[in-house]
């Protein structure tokens, strides 16, 4: 640590450096450039520093990294031999060039748009952002000069202040493309002011279709109750028997002039789910209407399906669309009062297939994490797809004999193989977002098909369901849903020692039973369909019922928490019923490197984080998350906290449970939305976290994510579990201690939080404890100096 402040101080010695950027963690994970030499497992503790500065000083910077390089042993003028500490720790120091702007993704989709004989070619770039607005409109008048230079043009261009966003969508002619692809580097892809070139974001659905049966249902809403949910998706068909009187459409820009009803899927898939639930389970409607803005078009290059795919359409910026989107339901647009300020879910089963996250939180998660904090509404996002085929350590042919235990191992090891290439897709990582990825599960009844194996067999992660970690290694996904259960067939050719299966998505059983709008008109079809929009869809469906219990609250409980608080209080309510129940183990028993390790603590460190990867907090439980038990009761708290401040939560402890060698678990759930700090590499302004839990009921932690990653998000879910008798007196309490600081720079508005603690008693136990917690509730809460 002196060290660091040493290097602060010699950086503070050259004229002209101004720090852009600070990364503070306690604890840094290794990785394969970082670790200690005699403890590869252990996590390292430290500070990283990115700097940016005029030219002048930047030089002088680099020119002290070269004399380090030539002579490490040379000594450096007094005031800068910190630096060499620092230096012995990096790999370089250079200029931003063509390496950081073209990546592997944008010269990939350049390839593949050439090769499709495409003679205009659409990207987006993304320049560096200033705080001066001089400097950023002569960035976007250079890149205009320079696109123009090369015969291309500029479609739209978008700037964004809140979360230094600066984007352009251009169109350049095929020949350019190709000059730039040979190594040809013209003006623009040498220009110093852009930082990043990227594709075009790929949020497509659709393709073929198979109708199933037609429905006719009544559907009955409050007809003066304004909406709470939000769907950003296709344009749903509204005449749809399932869906008619459920929707209310906010189309600014007519774009359902352009948009045939058969081409209407995902959008109607969606909007099915969220008010329907799954159809095959029969589940009562919503009572309220959803409130849709549609941001994804027919693609007008689909030119071979029967019905053309939905993407985002390509004269637009994807961030600029969903901002204005979410500003005119939240805010209004152009002096207008906003469309539907009651929204307090904004369901977003879309990503982009581009943007893989990796280690840098993008544009769109930015976005979203704003519009979290300015608007005060929850977003759920979807974790994303990735359908690519899996490779089976067994020969062609003797797939179908084997057991289904045998197949389903098989299948899982295929599925961990790929796991690097199965990260997210923006803008899952968003850290105020909820995200959601698929569990294989689903309510229909499939009949068997001969060519079609349910390799996984039983609910757990879907092999469609991309995986986290989020930003700074939070947990991401946050929770699992069901996003229907996935049948693969037996693929022709390859290795015979291997058998290549790939993904069936047929629009029948087994899957998700939801509206789909007719490929001819006149009939109202429905069809199955799975992936982890599905799952986002179902998850908001549960936040809006988890309102109208909030809403209900508030009518008999005039002291209940206020409207201010929903967001916060359905964001913790929804992970509040997850857990890891049973699934770890199929994951864990093909993980023999992590089984190897020596250490107890770090291999149930590693395990956890391996996890929590794959599962996130665990499954979605609606009866867990919605309603109390005899033998569970659920207590929330909310509040909010100043930087430095403390929220004591206590609750009373039921008397008949002292003394006793009854198995307890105590589940306790805090989650808040944080501003965010575009320009501090920790990003989240605000930090909160649960200490004291569960001290006085004798229970640990029991299988449930680490509690230190725990902390790196906007949701803390800890489970503890124990039996130790404990001797106390009628009228004890159980405390949680709510703590806040900052993260990321400092926070003018305190920080709202929502606090879900639950105790409960097995099944059979003779405790009455919820009555026992109801007779002796009081009032908690006050908020106390840190």
């Amino acid at each position: 640590m002196g060290s660091i402040d040493r290097f602060a101080k010699a950086v503070g010695r050259i004229q002209g450096l101004e720090w852009l950027f600070e990364l503070m963690e306690d604890q840094v994970a290794p990785d394969e450039d970082f670790s200690v030499p005699d403890a590869p497992m252990s996590n390292l503790a430290g500070r990283i520093f990115l700097v940016g500065s005029n030219k002048e000083a930047l030089d002088q910077l680099i020119a002290l990294w070269q004399r380090y390089e030539r002579d490490p042993e040379a000594p450096f003028d007094d005031g800068y031999g910190s630096f060499k500490y620092v230096f012995k720790h990096l790999k370089t120091i250079r200029y931003w060039d063509v390496r950081d702007r073209l990546n592997t993704d944008v010269l990939t989709y350049w390839q593949d748009e050439v090769d499709s004989g495409k003679d205009l070619i659409r990207f987006e770039i993304e320049t560096w952002y200033f705080r001066s607005f001089a400097k950023n409109a002569a960035t976007i008048a250079q890149v205009r000069e320079l696109v123009s230079a090369l015969n291309g043009i500029v479609i739209s261009e978008a700037h964004i202040n809140e979360i230094a966003y600066q984007g352009i969508l251009v169109e350049l002619p095929r020949n350019s493309i190709e000059e730039i692809l040979r190594g040809d580097l013209n003006d623009l892809i040498l220009s110093d002011r852009i930082m990043y070139f990227r594709p075009r974001p790929q949020c497509v659905e659709g393709g073929e279709v198979e109708e199933g049966e037609q429905v006719v249902a009544e559907v009955r809403v409050q007809e003066r109750a304004p909406p709470v949910l939000a769907l950003l998706d296709g344009l749903p068909m509204a005449n749809h028997a399932l869906l008619r009187d459920a929707i209310t459409i906010d189309d600014p820009d007519d774009w359902a002039s352009n948009y045939e009803a058969k081409d209407r899927v995902h959008g109607t898939a969606m909007a099915s789910l969220i008010f329907h639930g799954e159809l095959d389970a029969k589940e009562a409607p919503l009572t309220r209407k959803i409130y849709v803005r549609p941001v994804l078009r027919p693609d007008p290059e689909d030119n071979y399906h029967d019905r053309r795919s939905e993407a985002v359409p390509n004269d637009v910026l994807l961030i600029d669309l969903v901002h204005r989107a979410v500003k005119r339901i939240c805010q209004g647009e152009a002096g207008s009062a906003p469309l539907a300020p009651s929204v307090k879910i904004i369901n977003l089963s879309l990503g982009d297939a581009n943007r893989i996250f990796s280690r840098d939180i993008s544009p769109w998660a930015r976005l979203i994490d704003w519009l979290s904090h300015r608007y005060n509404v929850l977003f759920i996002v979807s974790a994303g797809n990735d359908a690519s085929s899996l490779e089976l350590l067994v020969p062609r042919g003797e797939l179908v004999a084997m057991h289904e235990a045998q197949r389903r191992g098989l299948a899982l090891g295929a599925l961990l193989q790929q796991a690097d290439r199965r990260r997210l897709i923006s803008p899952a990582e968003a850290m105020n977002a909820l995200t959601v990825g698929a569990l294989h599960a689903d309510a229909s009844h499939a009949v068997p098909v001969a060519d079609r194996l349910d390799l996984f067999n039983m609910p757990g992660v879907s092999p469609l369901s991309r995986i986290g970690h989020g930003y700074k290694r939070s947990i991401k996904p946050d929770l699992l849903a069901p996003g229907g259960r996935c049948l693969h067939t037996e693929a022709f050719g390859g290795e015979p020692h291997i058998t290549k299966v790939e993904s069936v998505l047929a629009r029948r059983p087994p899957g998700q039973r939801v509206a789909l709008p007719p490929l001819t008109g006149g009939s109202d079809p429905t069809g199955y369909s799975r992936g982890t929009s599905n799952a986002a869809a179902l998850t908001s469906r549960l936040a809006a019922q988890i309102y109208e219990e909030l809403e209900e609250l508030r009518r008999a409980i005039p002291s209940a928490p206020g409207p201010q608080y929903d967001a916060v209080l359905i964001k913790a309510l929804l992970v509040h019923g997850a857990s890891w129940g049973d699934l770890p183990a199929m994951l864990l028993a093909l993980r023999t490197d992590i089984a190897e390790v020596q250490d107890t603590a770090a291999r149930r460190r590693k395990e956890k984080d391996f996890l929590a990867r794959w599962l996130g907090y665990g499954a979605l439980n609606p009866e867990r998350s919605l309603a109390s038990t005899a033998k569970r009761a659920t207590i929330l708290g909310v509040g909010a906290l100043s930087a430095g401040s403390a929220f004591e939560f206590s609750a009373p402890l039921p008397p008949s449970l002292a003394r006793t060698t009854e198995w307890r678990r105590m589940t306790a759930t805090l989650a808040w939305i944080s501003p965010t700090n575009h320009a501090h590499q920790g990003y989240r302004r605000a930090r909160l976290w649960m200490t004291d839990v569960g001290n006085e009921l004798g229970v640990e932690r029991e299988n449930s994510a680490e509690h230190n990653a725990a902390r790196r998000g906007t949701v803390q879910h800890q489970i503890f579990e124990g039996e130790r008798a404990l001797v106390y007196v009628d009228g004890a309490k159980f405390t949680c201690k709510v703590n806040c600081e900052e993260d990321a720079g400092s926070f003018a508005e305190p920080i709202r939080f929502g606090l879900c603690v639950s105790l409960e008693v097995a099944i059979d136990s003779v405790i009455p404890l919820y009555h026992e917690i109801r007779q002796r509730i009081e009032p908690p809460v006050q908020v106390v100096a840190g």
